[in-house]
């Protein structure tokens, strides 16, 4: 999906497709709730299409349709989200990619995209002060007198699973010693299949729910030590967080005197030709795909080797 707003990497901002999820409550009462999903996971937005029903899906995946001639599954959010049938032949289709599968989002309508920089999107513990592992927000922002929430899309295709997303590679590693990771992750589920993996490994996790909390806890690090590697061997960052994304964590660390030359791994469900680029123009070390948590091992522990053999 293109659109004609230019965004520098490293500035914290994004861009929000916002969308509508409209249904009937117990109560027999119209409601509806604005969404969004950042334009990176965005490639189209098309008519609701013919589905194709399969026996053994999932009750929130509709059918499968046929988009140039790839085969894509369609998920009915109002379904997942609500536990409603809803949709009609004159909702909207969203067409997102990341994970490198493709899937289909029926939502009852889009509205518009929004200019934003993360710093506007507050954590939904802020709200509830506690975290839910069953909770599908990630973030809320606010804008013209209305709340949109940002969709936690990974753990829905955890829980969906249309496209076996849960069937991981994973491989067999012990690091030596007890190397540190510092995280960076909103996605509960994300964070927790990291955590579990590298601490399985022999890592010890510092794990931070945005970027903000991982930069100032990492700043706070190193005014308590002359070299950071006492007390971190790598940092691992999403780039979709709220108040300040994985890039602009990066270019903080790449620039700071005494954490630049600390390994920074993306780790992230966008990942394109793109989204390549901007990360190596702020530096980062290197730049995986989730849910690959066995490449994402060996990456770190070759990284946490090379900078223990200078």
């Amino acid at each position: 999906m293109k659109t004609n707003i230019l965004l520098e990497t490293g500035t914290n901002e994004l861009e929000v497709v916002e969308f509508v999820l409209a249904y009937i409550d117990e109560s027999k009462k119209q409601k509806s709730q604005s969404f969004g999903i950042n334009v990176a996971k965005v490639r189209e937005i098309i008519r609701m299409p013919e589905l194709t029903r399969l026996p053994g899906l999932s009750d929130t995946v509709c059918g499968i349709f046929r988009l140039r001639d790839v085969l894509i599954p369609a998920i009915d959010l109002t379904k997942y989200l609500y536990s409603v049938n809803s949709y009609n032949k004159n909702y909207k289709m969203i067409i997102a990619e990341f994970n490198k599968i493709r899937v289909g989002l029926i939502v009852s309508d889009v509205s518009k995209i929004h200019r934003i920089s993360w710093s506007q999107i507050i954590s939904p513990e802020s709200v509830n002060e506690m975290e839910s592992e069953n909770s599908t927000v990630v973030g809320i922002i606010k804008v013209e007198d209305k709340n949109i929430l940002m969709l936690d899309i990974e753990k829905i295709l955890f829980d969906i699973d249309p496209s076996g997303l849960n069937k991981i590679q994973d491989v067999n590693i012990e690091v030596k010693g007890k190397p540190v990771a510092l995280t960076a992750e909103d996605s509960f589920t994300v964070r927790k299949m990291v955590t579990e993996r590298l601490t399985k490994a022999g890592f010890e996790l510092i794990p931070f729910k945005d970027g903000l909390e991982a930069w100032e806890a990492l700043v706070a690090l190193a005014e308590k030590s002359d070299d950071i590697f006492d007390k971190v061997n790598i940092v691992i960052t999403d780039i979709e967080m709220p108040r300040m994304d994985g890039y602009t964590l990066t270019k903080n660390i790449k620039s700071h005197p005494k954490l630049c030359k600390l390994p920074v791994v993306i780790f992230s469900s966008i990942i394109s030709g793109e989204m390549l680029h901007k990360g190596r123009s702020v530096g980062v070390d290197a730049q995986l795909t989730k849910p690959q948590i066995g490449e994402l091992l060996e990456t770190i522990n070759l990284l946490i080797e090379q900078k223990s053999d200078h």
